[in-house]
């Protein structure tokens, strides 16, 4: 389930900036924006890789590894408030070898400390703190953590603390807890999955619908717990359950039409709401999350809804094209405006609305949920940033009167500044939007769509593409490698436009990268794939798990080409029986669109 977001110190750092520790620039030149973050640190950061490996061992220091990435509110916190702190990052220099790793461009190490995180520490979220003894084996780590204790929790100093000073008195018994908890994350067998059953995958299915049911809120709208979530691989497989679920899914997505999370100026969804009501929006928006929530409207569009999920799903689709996208047609990956000087971007006091659009501002006011004392709860805004200023919702459907109305808005609110964005999306992103693109052209009768699709599609043939044989690299203009989500996403983004288009030529590039996504990453023995090819290399003590983007155990189902797809299923249903957890949407889509197919 998902956890709450903790409170963040606002407390500005500029001070500390100023005194005892150097800014280090020796991040400026990455290619990752969330690295590019760290260039004026007073930490002595580097990156994970060779340079790091021989540091640690020539100084024999214990290793401290910082995993975050762009989009992690908690983890900009911590860059801003902890590590900007000229003591503590003297401290740091002093006795740690410090590495950070941004957890989009390297998904394999992620999900290595992801899985010793949640295995060791029962613990989950992100990011991740991890020290480590100089041969790069974990003995401590933690998720986010606060500069100091928080509601009883250590702080950041204290872990770190303890931490060196463990190492310092008895390195050994570090080296042998790491090796505990490494023998304690070793996989274990799974027993052989039994014949395929029909009737058992539909009643496993059917009773992981009525649980997922069991968590609706019937008054808002949503499954699960806060922060409200749209869920969209969930919705999916709820709209292809019985009635009794599928009303569930089919409010959901009507509510979520009508809410903030759907921004009503340029149509597109930010990543969830912080409140039950769907009212406050997190202030950020991805490439991967359009092409998703396109595709669960696309699902629940046909009868009353149809017009109004039609209309949301071309709003992210358009946001996607019109927002992120570059001129030589690859995608952002995402634009973030959850930083301070951002907060109040998509707020709104009524009498600048009343000033944008003159005399006929009152029915915009109305539609849109806006109040001349705020529309923001005083319980929902503990830090008063939206005192009398409103958020805006959005409609079911939308008139000519009101777009032209939110065109008017969107250009003031552009004026604003541009909130930061992250100009590389991996290829898998560009493969969900392909995927998504090609649906909708068809559904919807709109050839833009499917031309859309085709020109990303080139794009990704001459920035993605490094070989003959279908090899790809994760990010355009980058030496990293691609990884399985990659392959997966792209491969089920090119069947996605053949099927739309009748385009030969891109089923045949959903095969080659599909071939290698089973020569890097797929291994028979588990029926699995993994999240770093079969040696992934120094620093790993095991192969972890893929990790990436929810759609790829959907591309995994979809992808019936593949030899292994009867034993990914068995495996995967295997799993859900021998898990006492929920299990997740995407998974549960995945094994429905297989079983049906």
């Amino acid at each position: 389930m998902k956890n709450l977001h903790r409170l963040l110190f606002l407390t500005p750092v500029l001070a500390a900036l100023c005194t005892g520790a150097r800014a280090s620039n020796a991040l400026s030149g990455e290619s990752s924006a969330f690295l590019r973050t760290f260039d004026q640190s007073p930490v002595n950061w580097v990156t994970w890789g060779d340079a790091a490996f021989s540091r640690a061992k020539a100084e024999q220091k214990p290793v401290f590894l910082f995993v975050g990435s762009f989009t992690s509110e908690l983890a900009g916190a911590m860059r801003r408030q902890t590590f900007a702190n000229a003591k503590s990052a003297d401290w740091l220099n002093k006795n740690f070898v410090c590495v950070v790793v941004d957890r989009d461009e390297r998904p394999d190490v992620a999900a290595l400390f992801e899985a010793y995180i949640g295995s060791l520490k029962q613990m989950s979220g992100w990011p991740l703190n991890i020290w480590m003894t100089p041969d790069f084996q974990p003995y401590e780590g933690a998720t986010y953590l606060s500069p100091s204790e928080d509601w009883g929790a250590p702080g950041f100093l204290k872990l770190a603390n303890e931490a060196l000073s463990a190492w310092k008195t008895n390195p050994a018994s570090c080296r042998k807890r790491a090796s505990d908890s490494i023998a304690q994350m070793a996989p274990i067998p799974l027993s052989p999955p039994g014949p395929w059953s029909a009737e058992k995958l539909r009643s496993r299915l059917s009773a992981d619908a009525a649980a997922w049911r069991a968590t609706y809120d019937p008054a808002q709208g949503g499954f699960g717990d806060l922060p409200k979530a749209p869920e969209p691989e969930l919705i999916r497989f709820m709209l292809l359950q019985s009635p009794d679920d599928r009303e569930p899914a089919r409010k959901t997505l009507r509510v979520i039409a009508t809410s903030a999370i759907r921004d009503p100026l340029d149509g597109g969804f930010f990543r969830h709401a912080s409140d039950a009501a769907w009212h406050i929006p997190y202030q950020q928006k991805t490439v991967s999350d359009q092409a998703r929530i396109a595709l669960a409207f696309l699902a629940g569009a046909d009868g009353p809804d149809a017009a109004s999920f039609a209309q949301c799903a071309r709003g992210a689709l358009d946001y996607a094209l019109a927002r992120l996208s570059h001129p030589d047609g690859t995608l952002a990956a995402s634009e973030d405006a959850t930083g301070d000087e951002f907060a109040r971007y998509y707020a709104w006091s009524a009498a600048e609305i009343d000033q944008v659009l003159g005399p006929g501002s009152g029915s915009f006011k109305a539609a849109h949920g806006v109040e001349d004392a705020g529309n923001v709860p005083a319980g929902d805004d503990p830090s008063s940033i939206f005192s009398h200023r409103n958020l805006l919702r959005s409609l079911a459907e939308t008139d000519t009167e009101q777009s032209t109305a939110a065109a008017k808005l969107l250009a003031v609110r552009d004026r604003r500044g541009t909130p930061p964005r992250d100009e590389r999306a991996t290829a898998g992103a560009h493969g969900l939007l392909i995927n998504a693109l090609a649906r909708a052209g068809v559904q919807l009768s709109e050839p833009r769509y499917l031309d859309a699709a085709r020109r990303i599609l080139e794009a990704v043939k001459r920035d993605f593409v490094v070989g003959p044989d279908g090899t790809l690299r994760r990010f355009a203009g980058s030496s990293t490698p691609a990884f399985a989500d990659d392959y997966a996403a792209l491969a089920l983004g090119c069947r996605g436009l053949s099927k739309a288009s009748n385009d030969k030529a891109a089923m045949e590039l959903s095969t080659k990268f599909l071939e290698q996504l089973d020569s890097r990453f797929y291994d028979a023995k588990s029926s699995a794939y993994f999240g770093a090819p079969a040696s992934p290399g120094p620093g790993f003590f095991s192969r972890p798990f893929a990790a990436g983007d929810p759609p790829s155990v959907e591309a995994l189902a979809l992808l019936s080409r593949s030899r292994n797809s009867a034993a990914i299923a068995s495996a995967m249903l295997q799993l859900l029986d021998d898990s006492s957890s929920q299990a997740p949407g995407d998974q549960l889509l995945a094994l429905t669109i297989y079983g049906t197919r």
